[in-house]
């Protein structure tokens, strides 16, 4: 009789655990950027030439960047509209054609969360060392 109910308990655990499986829904990373984020704070580390100066820019209500799901975006800053295009490469984000954060090696992106957002850039070279780091919110 003991056989017999393990055997009826490992059956219903068996049934169980592999007839309740959780179907995976993994967003990808380009889908989390998609929409209008709110541009918080900037800040900037340069040092060229051996001299370091930093700044940090608050930006108004108004101020934002809004990723659309068919590649292309809109940047306002200062009631200045930039339009462009966006995409993940490498697990960067690349903007295009705005004139305004057109950077080529892409920002990489260490903070995104569902309502929090942070964009870093690094360029160096023989001279200089720029950092900038853009804090974004929904």
């Amino acid at each position: 009789m003991k056989l017999i109910a393990a055997a009826i308990v490992y059956v219903i655990a068996f049934c169980f655990l592999t007839g309740c499986k959780k179907e995976s829904t993994k967003i990808s990373l380009q889908q989390k950027l998609i929409g209008k984020w709110s541009m918080k704070m900037a800040i900037g580390s340069y040092t060229v030439q051996g001299n370091k100066r930093s700044d940090t820019t608050r930006f108004t209500a108004d101020d934002f960047i809004d990723l659309k799901a068919n590649g292309t975006l809109s940047i306002s800053e200062a009631n200045i509209i930039y339009t462009g295009m966006w995409n993940i490469i490498d697990g960067k984000l690349h903007i295009a054609r705005t004139g305004y954060m057109d950077y080529a090696n892409g920002f990489d992106i260490p903070v995104v969360e569902t309502n929090r957002l942070q964009l870093y850039y690094t360029e160096t070279n023989a001279a200089s060392l720029l950092e900038q780091k853009l804090n974004l919110g929904k």
